[in-house]
C-alpha cells in the first residue's frame, strides 16, 4: 500500500516501484548458521536462497525508459517465499 500511495502521491513526475526480496546470499548471510539457512531455504519453493545478480536486472529495468508506464508496483524477487 505504501508503493502505491507514494506513486498516487508523486505521480507524475515520480514513478514509485518496490523489489521485494525474499533470503538472498549477500554479506549478511555469512553470519547465518547453517540451521537458519536450512528454515529459510526449505519455505522458498526454489528451495535455494537468491543470488545479488539475481535482482539487478529487475532493477535495471524500473530504472530504465522501458518502465516509463510503471509505477506503483511491487515485484516479488524471493524464489516462491511462503
Amino acid at each position: 500500500m505504501l508503493t502505491e500511495g507514494f506513486a498516487q502521491a508523486f505521480g507524475p513526475s515520480v514513478r514509485v516501484n518496490t523489489i521485494q526480496c525474499g533470503p538472498f546470499l549477500t554479506d549478511i548471510s555469512r553470519s547465518w548458521t547453517p540451521e537458519t539457512r536450512e528454515r529459510l531455504e526449505s519455505s522458498v519453493a526454489l528451495q535455494r536462497c537468491g543470488r545479488p545478480d539475481e535482482v539487478v536486472d529487475a532493477a535495471l529495468f524500473f530504472a530504465a525508459e522501458s518502465s516509463s508506464f510503471v509505477t506503483g508496483a511491487v515485484l516479488r524477487i524471493d524464489g516462491g517465499t511462503r
